[in-house]
């Protein structure tokens, strides 16, 4: 059950990075053609920094999922990795709850419950680091 729980919150946190990440470079996109000044900055950095953010949370999800799906892959428990990718995934639940619907807001808590779950599951074997 440890390797579903992992499965789904991998591909839970695949998902959500890409889509974080596609989100961010579309809005640094529109932040340029629209010439948009967030707080008064200018909006050529304005652009960049929204760009260059989206990049790097979206690999910063996506290097969670990997280590997420190979824990799962050799049926092991991912501690230390589990642990990061829940405090993330609280944010994202956090942000998805305010911002993006009931729908969004469920679908994140699903997985931050496989994460819980794979966190707190003790059986069959000892937690490697």
């Amino acid at each position: 059950m440890r390797t579903l729980a992992l499965l789904i919150a991998a591909v839970g946190i695949l998902l959500e990075g890409l889509v974080i990440g596609v989100t961010l470079v579309a809005l640094g996109g529109v932040i340029d053609a629209y010439s948009m000044s967030l707080a008064g900055a200018d909006p050529s950095a304005a652009q960049v920094a929204v760009k260059i953010t989206g990049v790097v949370l979206a690999v910063l999800l996506v290097v969670l999922a990997a280590g997420l799906g190979a824990a799962a892959a050799r049926d092991r428990h991912a501690r230390r990795m589990a642990f990061l990718a829940m405090l993330f995934q609280c944010a994202v639940v956090v942000i998805a709850g305010l911002a993006l619907g009931w729908a969004v807001f469920a679908g994140t808590l699903v997985v931050l419950g496989t994460l819980l779950y794979a966190l707190l599951d003790d059986s069959q074997q000892t937690a490697t680091r």
